[in-house]
């Protein structure tokens, strides 16, 4: 018998640290604030909060330069 092996995915410790503060400052539970980071979910404030602490990567800009190219 053979024993299938699922391969873990690392934790980004960084964006664990993100969400855990956006948590706590808006009021909500950490599986909202990635529920809400995912798109499953609508909260404005929350994802707010949580693009002002990855302000230093800035995502939201790294996205778009993946959509449209800039040359």
């Amino acid at each position: 018998m053979s024993k299938k092996l699922t391969k873990v995915k690392a934790r980004d410790a960084e964006k664990a640290a993100r969400v855990k503060k956006t948590a706590k400052l808006t009021g909500v539970s950490t599986k909202q604030v990635y529920r809400v980071i995912n798109g499953d979910q609508k909260n404005e404030a929350v994802l707010l909060t949580y693009m002002e602490f990855s302000e230093g990567e800035n995502l939201l800009l790294e996205a778009v330069k993946r959509a449209v190219p800039f040359k």
